[in-house]
């Protein structure tokens, strides 16, 4: 088993937990809220910090046997159904950056520019990924070179920005956008976002789907200011952390 994922059995249920790279364990819990106590108490001894995604609307159910469990209620997401047509129309160009597909980016850089633009993301902070964890990601049946671009300064080689837009079925997921603190509040995530809708609409796509943190403004914005039609939202809940 590798190292960063966990199974375990209580009862006849068999549960999952995986190792992101802050270091904490997303717990996929089953759906009999009876053995949640359980399945917690009896987890592998190495499983400490532990995250737990949950609806929103199962929360006057779920949100007892959580917090009985040791779990407290950390952040919530918001669900977003995009479309794309708004997102095309009018889209910028740039003459200081060219869009780079990641498989023809030094996989390492673009590791480094991951992680850095993660800690202003909620819920990701220490984020930590390496080489390998990104080699991982490309072997993905969702990934697409197309869709997971870089934004590489003209000029000076440098890695600001990076877009990926997973290639699910039926509604490809808008999994990252972000640019480092020198090129935010710039036309710089508006071009990657055109961008890879442009693609996305000339296979015939109409739409995405995407989350955001409720508290993040920024992205709250972005994403109502194109259209984005809020859907479902999630809560977090952790259990040993700070």
């Amino acid at each position: 088993m590798p190292d960063n994922d966990e199974h375990w059995q209580v009862g006849r249920h068999i549960t999952h937990a995986w190792l992101r790279p802050d270091d904490k364990w997303v717990l996929l819990l089953p759906a009999d809220t009876e053995i949640w106590p359980a399945v917690i108490a009896e987890r592998p001894r190495r499983i400490d910090r532990l995250l737990v995604s949950r609806p929103e609307s199962a929360e006057r159910t779920e949100g007892p046997v959580l917090a009985g469990a040791g779990f407290r209620r950390d952040r919530t997401e918001q669900a977003w159904r995009i479309p794309l047509d708004g997102i095309t129309a009018g889209a910028p160009v740039s003459d200081t950056h060219r869009l780079v597909p990641v498989t023809e980016c030094d996989l390492a850089r673009v590791t480094a520019l991951d992680n850095e633009v993660r800690q202003s993301v909620p819920g990701c902070e220490g984020w930590s990924g390496t080489v390998a964890d990104l080699r991982g990601t490309l072997e993905d049946d969702e990934f697409d070179p197309d869709l997971y671009l870089v934004a590489v300064h003209r000029k000076t080689g440098a890695y600001d920005g990076l877009v990926r837009v997973w290639f699910r079925r039926p509604v490809p997921r808008l999994g990252c956008i972000g640019v480092v603190p020198a090129w935010r509040r710039t036309r710089l995530a508006p071009l990657m976002l055109a961008t890879v809708a442009r693609i996305l609409r000339g296979r015939g796509i109409r739409e995405v789907v995407a989350e955001t943190d409720t508290t993040n403004r920024a992205a709250h914005s972005m994403t109502r200011n194109h259209g984005g039609l809020p859907l479902e939202r999630t809560v977090e809940w952790s259990f040993g952390l700070p």
